[in-house]
C-alpha cells in the first residue's frame, strides 16, 4: 500500500502572474456557514454495467460540491458498523511507506471455519486544477500544494495525522497532480470510514500548511523529480514542452523542484502564494467527491453532508486556459525532427500531431477508431508488414487520455515506433509506410461496420465487466465527474455511443507530415550527427532539423504497399454468454482432476462472480532453465519470440477482449490465458501449436533483432537502481541462479543454431502445472487441457529432472554488497538492509508481520519525514523459497546521503522498534491484530484475485489454499512475548542475526562523463560492475574485515545452505 503522493507529470503554464494572482486573491469572500441541515440537489443517475449490483446516486451540495454515492449491496459483517476502534483526534506525525508485493508463506496449522468477509471502504476527491494553473513565477505550485494539504488542520494540527489514522486502520492513500486536476483518494476499513472522512474533509477546510512544514515537503518534490530525471518518457515529455508556444499552459515546468520553489523564491512568498493558490483553485464548486462503502445510500449521504458541506466555494470562475494559446504547436520548433539521447539503451521514434481538444467528442471517440486500425497487429496491418521487414518490433498508436495528452486546450495523436537498428538505417521509409496506411485510410473512407465492431466489443466489455477496487472505482468515478455529465461518469470513459463520420475524416486529414512532430529517441545516431543542446530542466541531449525536403516529398505521396489493409471481421467475437449453473458442495478452493507423470490439473468451477469468463494458466517447467546462464537469456528470448510468432494470427482475439501472456518465471514458461470462455479452446489451440512448431518458425533475422532488443533490455533492468538492487539481493540468497551481469553477457554471445536448438529442447521434456478456473465444466476443462497437451507431445520429466532451488545461509553478523549505479548521470542511490530469519512457519510469518505493521508508520515518520533520507521507504516481509526475513529500503540520492550513512538510520531505527514493541501496550496490540486479520478476510474483488492467490500455491508447490485463514486464525494467538522475543532473537548482537546490505551508489552528475552516450549498452558493462571493497579507499569505518562482499560467487560457495523447503514437483 502507498501513502506517498504519485505525481504524474504533466504540462503546465501559469494563466497569471504571481503578483497579479495574490492581488486578485484579495478580494475574494467565502461561502462557509453552512448547516448539518443543508439541502442538496439530487443528479441524473450513472449509466451502469449489467453485472454491476451496486447502488449509485449524485447529489450536488449547497456550496457546488458534486457528489456520486456508491452503495454496496454486499453482506456486511454487523461488527464492522461498529464505531471506529482507532482514536478520531489521533495526534501521531506520520505518513506510511510503500510497501513491496505481499509473499506467500508457509503453512502448519489446520484450517478453521471462515471468518467473516471484509471490504475496504474508498473515498476520492478531485479539483479542477492542476500544474497548466501554475503561476508563471512558481512552476510546481500545484505539486507543491498537494503535498502540503497533508500537513495538519485546524480541527487535526499533527502533520500527517491523516495518514497515520490510515494506516493504522488498516488503509492506504495518495494523490496526484496532472494537468488540469487534483486527485486525493484513501481506503479503509468499513467502520472507520466517517472518523477518515472528517479527517480527509479537512484538507479542503481548513488546512494548515505551516510555514516549517515548506522545507521538508520541499525535499520531498525535490527527491521525486531526482528520481524522474533517468525517466525517457518524463524527458520526452518535458522536452515536448518547450516545442509549444510560449505563454501558453505546456510551456513549462510541471514538477517542481528545489530551484523553483527554494532557489527562486523567498520563503514568506512562496508560503503567501501557496495559501492563496489554494483559496483560488481549491473551491467546493471545483470538487467532484466519490464515496463507496457497504453501507445504506441515506448513511453515505450524511457522511457526505456532514464532512463536506463546510468546504469553501469563491464562486469564482475557472481562468480560461485557451486565452492566448491559438495555434498551440503551430510553432517553427514543433514542426521539426528531434534526434534524442535516451538513458536507456532504446531505439523509437514518435510522430505526434497536437490536434484541437476532443473532450467533447467522448460519445464518439472519433481518435479511438483511427488508432484501433493503425495499432493493429493482425493480417494486412502497420505493425506485420514493418515487422516482416524487421524495421519495427512494436507499435503504440493514438491517445493514451492521460492530462498531457487529452485535456480542454488539445489533444495529442501519437504513431510511436519501436524500431530496429536496420529500421533506423530505413527512417523515411518506415514513415513512409505509416503515411501510406493513413493514405489507405482516407481512400477508403470511415466504415460503419468497423464502428460497430468496436461498439459491439465494448458494450460487451461494459455488460460484463469485472467489480474492481472501491479505491480505484472512485478515483476513476471522482476524475470522471469532472468531464461527464452524471448520466456518463461510469460509461463515457468506454462507450461508443455515436457514429462520427465527420469526426473521423477531420482527424485524418490532419495527419499530414508538415504539421508533424518527429522524436527519435536512440544511442546510435551517425557520428556526423552531434547533440549540441540540452534540456533546461532535465538536461536531455538532443539536437533538432528541420524535416529534409526529399523526406517531406516522399511522405506527402507515399507509395501504394499492397501487403497492407484493413482487418477482416473478427472471428473470435463472443455470442454464448451463458453461466453454467452452480454446483451442489461446489469445492471452496481447486481440486486436482488430472495428475500424471506429464501433467497436473488444478481445476474450481467459479460459484461467487457468475460471469462468463474462464481463466487457464500453464507453467511448463524444464530442467533446461536452470542449466546455465545462456539457457536463462534463452528462456527469457523464447518467451519474446512466441509473442511475436502468434501475434498476427491472434490479435483480433486480443481485440475481442481475450487475453493470452507468455513470460518467464524461475523453472520455465508461463503462459495465462483468459477471457470469455467461448472461444478460449480455440484460442489455446492455436497458441500450442505455434508453440510446437517455434523452433520452425523462428527466422534469423527476426531472431537477431529480438536478441538484440532484450540485450537492449537486459542492460536498461541493470541501469535502474532498484532492479540491480534487487537482482543483486536474490543472486546473492539463491545459489542456482545467475546475476544480472551473467545473462546480459550471456545474451550479447547467443547465437541463431543455438537458439533453436534450445527451443526444440524445451518443448521435448517437460513437466506442466495447470490450473483452471471460472465458467467452465470440469469436463470441458480437463478435455481442454488433454488437447493442448498432446498438441505439444512431450516427454515427461523424471523426478529428479526437476529443478530445484536452494538458499544461502548469510553467515552471521553483518555484511555488505555495495555496488557503484551503471547509470553515471544518476544520483539515485539504493539501499535495501536484508535480515534473514530462517524456514518459514505460519507463527513465524505473522508474527513479523505484526512487527512490520506497528513499524511501518515510525520508519516512514523518521526516516523520510524528518530526516529526509529519500522519497520512497518501505519494509517487507520477504519469503525466499521458504526462507523468512524482511527488508528496509531507501531511495535516496548519493548527492544528499552516503549509502552509509543511511545503512546507520536505518539500524538506529531498528533499534528504535525495540522501544515500540516495549511500550506496545496490550489493547494496542489487539487493535494492531485485528487490523491484520481484517485486511487479510478483505474479499476478492473479482475472479482474478482468486485464482492468481490459488496460482501461487500451485506454481510454489505449496497447495496451501486455505492459508489467509489460517493466518488470521495464528493472529489470533501472537502475545506481546512473542513479538518482543522474536524481535530480540533476530536484532544485531545476538547469535541469530544475519544481515545483508544491498547497497547501489549513485553518481554526482556534474562529476562524470556520460559513459554510454555512444554505441550500444555499455561495451565495458563487465567492468561497471564494481564490487566495491576496501581497496577502492571507500571508508568502513569499524566494520570488520570481511564486511565486504567483493566476489558474490566466493560468497556463495563458501556459505551454508538451508535443506530444500519447498517440493520440487
Amino acid at each position: 500500500m502507498s501513502l506517498v503522493c504519485r505525481f504524474n507529470q504533466v504540462y503546465q503554464r501559469s494563466v497569471i502572474g504571481l503578483n497579479k494572482f495574490l492581488k486578485n486573491i484579495s478580494s475574494i469572500k467565502y461561502s462557509t456557514n453552512i448547516t448539518m441541515e443543508s439541502k442538496f440537489e439530487v443528479l441524473k443517475t450513472p449509466i451502469k454495467s449489467f453485472s454491476d449490483k451496486k447502488e449509485y446516486k449524485v447529489i450536488k451540495l449547497e456550496n457546488g460540491l458534486i457528489a456520486c454515492l456508491v452503495s454496496d449491496n454486499s453482506p456486511i459483517d454487523p461488527e464492522e458498523n461498529e464505531a471506529s476502534d482507532v482514536e478520531m483526534e489521533s495526534e501521531t506525525e506520520s505518513e506510511q511507506s510503500e510497501s513491496e508485493s505481499d509473499v506467500n508463506t508457509e503453512s502448519d496449522n489446520e484450517g478453521t471455519s471462515s471468518g467473516p468477509e471484509q471490504k475496504l471502504a474508498a473515498a476520492a476527491l478531485c479539483i479542477g486544477v492542476g500544474s497548466f494553473y501554475d503561476p508563471n513565477e512558481v512552476p510546481g505550485m500545484a505539486h507543491f500544494l498537494e503535498h502540503m494539504v497533508f500537513m495538519g488542520s485546524e480541527k487535526f494540527p499533527k502533520e500527517n495525522d491523516f495518514d497515520s489514522f490510515i494506516q493504522k486502520s488498516g488503509g492506504s492513500d495518495n494523490a496526484s497532480t496532472d494537468a488540469e486536476t487534483t486527485c486525493f483518494y484513501f481506503e479503509t476499513l468499513e467502520k472507520n470510514l466517517l472518523a477518515a472522512l472528517d479527517k480527509f474533509s479537512q484538507f479542503f477546510i481548513s488546512p494548515l500548511m505551516k510555514k516549517e512544514a515548506m522545507s521538508r515537503e520541499r525535499e520531498a518534490i525535490e527527491s521525486e523529480f531526482q528520481m524522474a530525471l533517468p525517466s525517457d518518457s518524463s524527458r520526452k515529455e518535458q522536452l515536448f514542452c518547450s516545442m509549444a508556444k510560449e505563454g501558453c499552459p505546456v510551456n513549462s515546468f510541471s514538477w517542481g523542484n528545489l530551484i523553483t520553489l527554494r532557489d527562486n523564491i523567498s520563503d514568506d512568498k512562496l508560503y503567501a502564494g501557496v495559501h492563496e493558490f489554494r483559496k483560488l483553485h481549491y473551491s467546493a464548486h471545483r470538487m467532484t467527491l466519490a464515496i463507496q462503502a457497504r453501507l445504506p445510500m441515506e448513511t453515505l449521504q450524511q457522511y457526505v453532508l456532514d464532512c463536506f458541506s463546510n468546504v469553501p466555494n469563491n464562486t469564482l470562475s475557472k481562468p480560461d486556459l485557451l486565452k492566448n494559446c491559438s495555434g498551440l504547436f503551430d510553432t517553427p520548433q514543433f514542426k521539426r525532427m528531434y534526434y534524442v539521447q535516451p538513458s536507456k539503451d532504446l531505439c523509437q521514434v514518435d510522430l505526434t500531431w497536437a490536434l484541437p481538444s476532443l473532450l467533447e467528442k467522448y460519445k464518439s471517440k472519433p481518435q479511438h477508431y483511427i488508432s484501433t486500425l493503425m495499432g493493429d497487429e493482425g493480417k494486412g496491418s502497420l505493425l506485420s508488414y514493418l515487422r516482416k521487414k524487421v524495421w519495427v518490433l512494436g507499435t503504440s498508436i493514438g491517445n493514451g487520455g492521460s492530462g498531457i495528452e487529452h485535456n480542454s486546450v488539445y489533444s495529442l495523436f501519437t504513431v510511436s515506433l519501436v524500431m530496429t537498428d536496420e529500421g533506423l538505417e530505413h527512417l523515411n521509409e518506415v514513415i513512409e509506410v505509416v503515411f501510406s496506411y493513413i493514405n489507405l485510410l482516407k481512400k477508403i473512407g470511415p466504415l460503419e461496420r468497423v464502428f460497430s465492431e468496436m461498439q459491439i466489443i465494448a458494450d460487451t466489455a461494459f455488460k460484463f465487466s469485472s467489480e474492481v477496487s472501491a479505491s480505484d472505482l472512485v478515483e476513476s468515478l471522482c476524475e470522471s465527474m469532472q468531464t461527464y455529465p452524471p448520466e456518463h461518469y461510469i460509461s463515457g470513459s468506454d462507450l461508443y455511443m455515436e457514429y462520427d463520420a465527420e469526426g473521423i475524416k477531420q482527424i485524418l486529414n490532419h495527419l499530414r507530415p508538415d504539421n508533424m512532430n518527429v522524436i527519435v529517441m536512440s544511442k546510435k545516431f551517425k557520428n556526423d550527427l552531434f547533440l549540441d543542446k540540452q534540456e533546461k530542466w532535465f538536461g536531455t541531449k538532443y539536437t533538432d532539423k528541420e524535416i529534409p525536403s526529399d523526406a517531406m516529398k516522399m511522405w506527402s505521396n507515399p507509395r501504394v504497399i499492397e501487403e497492407l489493409s484493413l482487418p477482416e471481421p473478427n472471428k473470435y467475437l463472443t455470442t454464448d454468454f451463458s453461466i453454467l449453473p452452480n454446483l451442489d458442495n461446489n469445492p471452496s478452493y481447486p481440486v486436482n482432476i488430472l495428475k500424471t507423470p506429464s501433467a497436473e490439473v488444478w481445476y474450481r468451477k467459479d460459484d461467487k462472480f457468475n460471469l462468463p469468463r474462464s481463466f487457464y494458466y500453464f507453467y511448463f517447467i524444464s530442467p533446461l532453465s536452470l542449466k546455465s546462464a545462456a539457457c536463462t537469456a534463452m528462456l527469457d528470448m523464447l518467451h519474446n519470440l512466441l509473442d511475436i510468432d502468434v501475434t498476427e494470427e491472434l490479435y483480433p482475439a486480443v481485440t475481442a477482449d481475450l487475453s493470452y501472456k507468455f513470460s518467464y518465471y524461475e523453472k520455465g514458461l508461463l503462459l495465462k490465458v483468459l477471457g470469455y470462455n467461448e472461444k478460449l479452446p480455440v484460442l489455446l489451440n492455436v497458441l500450442f501449436t505455434h508453440m510446437r512448431d517455434i523452433s520452425k518458425n523462428i527466422k534469423p533475422d527476426m531472431f537477431s533483432a529480438v536478441n538484440r532488443k532484450m540485450i537492449n533490455n537486459n542492460y536498461n533492468k541493470l541501469i535502474k537502481p532498484s532492479n540491480l538492487a534487487k537482482d543483486m539481493r536474490l543472486n546473492l540468497l539463491v545459489d542456482n541462479t545467475f546475476g544480472p551481469v551473467e545473462r546480459y553477457v550471456a545474451s550479447e554471445n547467443l547465437n541463431y543454431d543455438d537458439m533453436i536448438k534450445f527451443a526444440e529442447d524445451f518443448f521435448h521434456k517437460l513437466h506442466v502445472k495447470v490450473l483452471v478456473q471460472g465458467n467452465v465444466s470440469e469436463e470441458k476443462a480437463k478435455e481442454t487441457v488433454q488437447k493442448c497437451i498432446s498438441t505439444l507431445c512431450y516427454e515427461p520429466l523424471k523426478e529428479d529432472e526437476i529443478p530445484c532451488f536452494s538458499v544461502i545461509e548469510i553467515p552471521k553478523g553483518e555484511h555488505c554488497c555495495r555496488i557503484e549505479s551503471f547509470n553515471k548521470n544518476d544520483s539515485n542511490s539504493i539501499i535495501t538492509n536484508y535480515y534473514q530469519s530462517g524456514p518459514l512457519t505460519i507463527k513465524d510469518n505473522v508474527i513479523l508481520e505484526i512487527i512490520l505493521l506497528i513499524a511501518e508508520e515510525p520508519l516512514f515518520d523518521m526516516l523520510r519525514t524528518k530526516e529526509q533520507l529519500g522519497y520512497h521507504v518501505g519494509i517487507t516481509v520477504r519469503d525466499t523459497f521458504g526462507i523468512l526475513g524482511y527488508t528496509i529500503t531507501v531511495n535516496g540520492q548519493a548527492t544528499k546521503h552516503t549509502t552509509e550513512h543511511i545503512d546507520s538510520r536505518i539500524e538506529a531505527f531498528i533499534k528504535h522498534t525495540r522501544k515500540l514493541l516495549k511500550k506496545l501496550s496490550k489493547s494496542e496490540l489487539e487493535h494492531t491484530k485485528n487490523t491484520l486479520k481484517k485486511m487479510k478476510q478483505t474479499v476478492d474483488v473479482d475472479l482474478k484475485e482468486e485464482v492468481d492467490r490459488n496460482w501461487s500455491e500451485i506454481i510454489d508447490n505449496e497447495y496451501v489454499f486455505d492459508r489467509l485463514q489460517q493466518e488470521v486464525n495464528a493472529i489470533s494467538t501472537i502475545t506481546l512475548n512473542d513479538l518482543k522475543d522474536w524481535w530480540d532473537k533476530h536484532n544485531m548482537g545476538t547469535s541469530s542475526f544475519k544481515k545483508i546490505s544491498i547497497q547501489v551508489v549513485g553518481h554526482n552528475p556534474k562529476d562524470n562523463v556520460d559513459k554510454y552516450s555512444k554505441g550500444g549498452a555499455g561495451e565495458n558493462i563487465i567492468s561497471a560492475l564494481n564490487l566495491v571493497g576496501t581497496s577502492n579507499g571507500i571508508k568502513i569505518g569499524n566494520k570488520k574485515s570481511d564486511y565486504f562482499i567483493t566476489d558474490i560467487n566466493k560468497f556463495k560457495k563458501e556459505a551454508q545452505k538451508f535443506p530444500v523447503r519447498k517440493d520440487c514437483r
